[in-house]
């Protein structure tokens, strides 16, 4: 996304780091790169003496830098439970620490219990999600999406669209969590606009895809945050992951009509549950409401959000 920021960021001093994590990065070479990242934001913010607050998601290792080079507000940010060496490094240096109040305690480290944790209403796509603009987007391009797909059949089928947004994995606490599910959506009878995780990450559609994915039928991922901004939107959403997540959970019991999970290795029963999400397509689609108290907790906490 930094990548492709213009329009979308100011221009800043930055810094690229490596991330200790990823596939064939073993014990020994992730600590030494955790150490050169340490060193490497240590030496940054040494050029920077009047940066004060630091504000990070789920990047701890920053947050340790930022504690030894006495830096005075060491804000930590999460809303995966999972994560748990994250969790205990923040521990270690976090001055305050913010987390979901649908967290799922008992899938933590013992983060949530820790006095210096202010817990946000909602979840974090609440607070990004433009669902005005989503419709706005899906009212002017789902009549030419169809004509487009239809051209393209023999029989001018009329089938949902669907947006499947595949997920490569390789971080580090998600490699129990992803299914391969590509055998068993082959068949379903809807049209696939596929996408994988690293396709656009390069390109200007990393800042526009939580809000042009309104413009489809529904969704199909094993992505957790796109599942939760298309829910969002109001789109029925088909996550196939063995994820657990606290946002998750209140989405859930938000949106029983919307979100559709899937979490076995095994196929059983996986059709009955396509059936119920592909005719939720058909309902008429009805976004969630703006929720104005995580916006005015972030406001509180962090300052103005443009």
């Amino acid at each position: 996304m930094f990548r492709a920021r213009e329009g979308h960021l100011p221009h800043r001093p930055h810094l690229w780091v490596d991330r200790p994590v990823g596939t064939g990065i073993g014990r020994f070479r992730r600590l030494f790169l955790a150490r050169k990242r340490i060193q490497a934001v240590r030496s940054f913010l040494r050029e920077y003496p009047s940066v004060n607050r630091i504000v990070v998601k789920g990047a701890s290792l920053e947050i340790l830098a930022a504690k030894r080079e006495k830096r005075k507000e060491r804000i930590y940010i999460s809303d995966t439970e999972s994560n748990h060496i994250a969790h205990r490094l923040a521990l270690r240096g976090a001055t305050s620490i913010l987390l979901p109040k649908s967290w799922r305690k008992e899938a933590s480290t013992g983060i949530f219990t820790d006095s210096r944790v202010k817990c946000y209403p909602e979840i974090l796509p609440d607070l990004y999600i433009d669902t005005e603009q989503g419709i706005s987007i899906r009212n002017q391009a789902i009549a030419q999406l169809h004509e487009s797909i239809q051209g393209m059949t023999d029989d001018g089928s009329a089938a949902p669209i669907v947006f499947h947004r595949r997920i490569i994995g390789g971080g580090i606490h998600d490699g129990d969590e992803i299914i391969n599910y590509q055998d068993w959506i082959r068949n379903l009878p809807v049209h696939f606009i596929h996408t994988k995780e690293s396709a656009v990450e390069a390109t200007d559609g990393v800042w526009d895809m939580p809000i042009q994915i309104a413009m489809f039928d529904g969704v199909l991922t094993g992505s957790t945050t796109t599942a939760a901004e298309a829910v969002i939107h109001g789109m029925p959403t088909f996550l196939i992951s063995k994820a657990e997540r606290g946002f998750l959970d209140e989405l859930e019991i938000r949106r029983p009509d919307l979100l559709f999970r899937w979490r076995s290795t095994l196929s059983d029963e996986f059709d009955r549950i396509a059936r119920d999400w592909i005719e939720a397509m058909a309902e008429i689609r009805r976004p969630s409401q703006i929720q104005t108290e995580i916006i005015e907790f972030f406001e509180k906490e962090l300052g103005p959000i443009a």
